[in-house]
């Protein structure tokens, strides 16, 4: 068995999950047997797996497990039949689509949300004392039972989270207590688990107890993708082997390697914790194996694969410039704006799209004033996530400013789609996937003017960008899932 430790199905995913999805589908495809084992706590998880079309048999969450709600199928809860609520007492006024307010002898005493995505059915319910304050709310998850309970201090701060079975018996209790004059979880009781109680100070070490459960019940291999994760992985006992990929660059001064490595990557990187270490590139594998002694056992195996379109491009009179990812500051997306209003001042036809989530509304704040100071609101389209994004099918080519990247699995994506880069030349991307007059370019001066100097030049050669995009699908053959799986192979067994 190979086990893939994960925080989390996000709603909003970002490459290390990905990467997860890709492999969990490759080894599947492979013959192989393995799992997804998640840390956190998601009542909606059974919705994220099959939002990312994931085979649930496969995503194993530590709160499911010790909640006995593996498997369980979806039964929906609409919130004017629950079962638990005497509703000859009570009364529920419907406020709007989402909410509704649960009334006792005309007096407010809870609010009912609806479950997002969902038409009537119950998502949570937050009761009132007498002077209006929450006194404690119940969580249901998507498939149709109550699964936590939380209580509050006098301050509104959580005071108590209880887990439940879907029979209702309470499998996991979390404390929260004042730690350094801040509210925290300081205890985490799992109640009744193979008929003893067992107490843990943080959700790692309940996490770890977790992973060696399942070790015990099935021995197997252990990938930590996350390095919040490396000391749980590395804690599992009786592991087969125990590898940690690293999926981003770990230096402190990506220039000079020499400097030292970030504090999140001390632990993987440090020689003799983990089997092997892997690695996106042979570049980036080589560079810490030169700064590392004695020598980590470091490997390369890729961050992801494509299924590469058949037909290369040729331009289109409407050109369509995409960037699709996090928006993110680390990503520079301010660059890329300023870009394409160079761009835009010598071909106003010109379109640019973004997809993906923003780090945080600030940002997102930030992006959209810098749109408008730029006066590019007809001409720039930010566009919500997507599990599959349609954008590359359309697009003529993708820009990227980001400083730092590991791999750049959204530059594969595009190349897979016939759709050439031009990019900031960067450690690890440059030549092992962007190459110069093959697929795209990259920009050794990194200023928007040059950027946008460098994709004009293309959009104006026809001929050259039709070469370009024949040799992005070349590219992307190299990463796909037969050359993914030979990678894999030689650094995974069961």
């Amino acid at each position: 068995m190979i086990y893939l430790t994960g925080e989390n199905v996000f709603t909003f995913n970002s490459g290390t999950e990905f990467s997860q999805f890709e492999r969990l589908e490759l080894f599947k495809r492979q013959g192989k047997t393995a799992k997804l084992l998640l840390r956190n706590y998601n009542r909606l998880l059974a919705k994220d797996i099959a939002t990312h079309k994931l085979d649930p048999t496969t995503v194993l969450n530590m709160y499911d497990y010790f909640q006995e709600a593996v498997g369980l199928q979806r039964k929906k809860c609409p919130l004017r039949l629950l079962k638990s609520m005497a509703l000859k007492d009570y009364h529920i006024v419907g406020i709007d689509n989402n909410t509704s307010e649960l009334r006792y002898q005309g007096n407010l005493i809870g609010k009912i949300a609806v479950m997002p995505e969902t038409v009537g059915l119950v998502g949570d319910i937050t009761y009132f004392d007498r002077m209006g304050h929450t006194i404690f709310k119940e969580y249901w998850d998507w498939r149709g039972f109550r699964s936590m309970v939380e209580t509050y201090h006098p301050d509104g701060s959580i005071a108590t989270q209880q887990f439940l079975k879907p029979t209702g018996e309470i499998a996991l209790e979390i404390t929260h207590m004042y730690l350094n004059g801040k509210i925290l979880p300081t205890s985490y009781k799992l109640i009744a688990y193979r008929g003893k109680d067992y107490v843990f100070d943080t959700q790692d070490q309940l996490y770890t107890f977790f992973l060696n459960e399942i070790n015990a019940l099935e021995p197997g291999v252990f990938i930590s993708d996350r390095r919040t994760l490396d000391n749980c992985v590395l804690n599992v006992i009786n592991a087969k082997q125990r590898l940690a990929y690293i999926h981003s660059v770990p230096f402190v001064d990506d220039k000079k390697p020499q400097k030292g490595i970030l504090p999140a990557y001390r632990t993987a990187l440090t020689v003799g914790n983990f089997d092997q270490v892997i690695f996106p590139t042979k570049a980036e594998a080589n560079t810490v194996s030169q700064v590392f002694e004695p020598k980590l056992n470091v490997a390369v195996a890729p961050d992801s694969w494509v299924k590469v379109v058949t037909s290369p491009k040729v331009l289109p009179n409407q050109k369509v410039l995409i960037y699709v990812g996090r928006i993110a500051e680390d990503k520079n997306i301010t660059d890329l704006l300023k870009c394409f209003k160079a761009m835009y001042l010598q071909d106003a036809t010109l379109r640019f799209k973004l997809q993906g989530y923003f780090s945080n509304t600030d940002y997102q704040t930030k992006l959209q004033q810098l749109v408008s100071e730029l006066h590019l609101q007809d001409a720039v389209e930010f566009l919500p996530y997507q599990n599959e994004p349609k954008l590359y099918q359309d697009a003529t080519l993708f820009l990227n400013a980001s400083p730092s990247e590991g791999f750049g699995m959204n530059m594969l994506e595009s190349m897979a789609h016939g759709v050439p880069i031009v990019t900031y030349a960067i450690d690890y991307t440059e030549n092992n996937l962007v190459k110069n007059d093959i697929n795209g370019y990259n920009v050794k001066n990194k200023t928007p003017k040059l950027l946008a100097k460098k994709a004009l030049e293309l959009l104006g050669d026809s001929e050259n960008y039709h070469k370009l995009s024949k040799g992005a699908l070349k590219t992307a053959t190299k990463y796909d899932a037969k050359a993914f799986s030979a990678a894999w192979d030689l650094v995974v067994s069961e």
